[in-house]
């Protein structure tokens, strides 16, 4: 049975609580816009809009997917049952590193995107992206494909991209790694500590051939892992 959309007290407090149709109806009146608006930029018809608003059906992971990123709070967020008075979510996530189903589903729901996605690369807590095809070495551009072999040689080092366009939600991180096979070969991946919440584009990283082999990289062949973490909750605005 759907919730009401009315406020209710807390029977362990006297604070009062809304339902996520409530707190979406006030949260919509806090940014301008009406369910239309939202119908539009969800891509969910105006009637589920409305329904959702007034305590007739409940906000799927996808839709607070596409509510984190229009109200700017993390999908986890609408996935609350009740909200305070402050707007504070009651229930709070459940943070960790996700495993391989999680991926697949956190992406099948929109609410991380990472394009192209391929299951195939999917580990049991990761997933394997894939190396651009825009690089630099030695002060050069190269342009990379997958029918030509890249040699990089024993002390080089090569600037490169991820194929893949990675988006991440508020409440979510995520860590780039080596893959094992190549860093058997000497291949070093140096990327930021974090990638950090909300954010979007390719992923930039540095190869280094710490071998005494030459490398050889393709374009559109695994080169990095890909490790996501949902955190507690959404940080605060700096």
């Amino acid at each position: 049975m759907a919730a009401s959309s009315r406020g209710k007290t807390d029977p362990e407090s006297t604070i009062m609580r809304a339902s996520p149709g409530a707190h979406l109806r006030a949260e919509l009146r806090r940014l301008g816009l009406d369910q239309v608006a939202v119908s539009k930029a969800t891509g969910v018809s105006r009637q589920s809009v409305n329904n959702i608003i007034n305590g007739r059906q409940a906000i799927s992971r996808a839709m607070a997917g596409k509510l984190g990123r229009l109200t700017g709070h993390g999908s986890d967020y609408w996935l609350s049952e009740w909200f305070s008075e402050n707007g504070a979510p009651v229930r709070a996530a459940i943070s960790g590193i996700l495993v391989n189903h999680q991926i697949a589903r956190a992406v099948h729901d929109g609410i991380i995107a990472i394009e192209p996605f391929i299951s195939g690369h999917l580990r049991p807590a990761s997933i394997d992206l894939t190396l651009g095809t825009q690089a630099v070495s030695e002060g050069r551009k190269v342009a990379l494909s997958l029918k030509r072999v890249f040699a990089l040689r024993p002390g080089g080092l090569l600037s490169a991209t991820t194929a893949e366009h990675v988006e991440l939600p508020l409440d979510h991180l995520g860590r780039l790694g080596g893959l094992t096979s190549l860093s058997a070969a000497g291949l070093v991946l140096n990327a930021p500590l974090q990638i950090a919440p909300g954010f979007r584009g390719v992923l930039r990283f540095a190869l280094f051939n710490a071998g005494s082999d030459i490398i050889p990289l393709r374009a559109g062949e695994p080169i990095a892992a890909l490790e996501i973490m949902r955190l507690a909750a959404a940080p605060e605005a700096s």
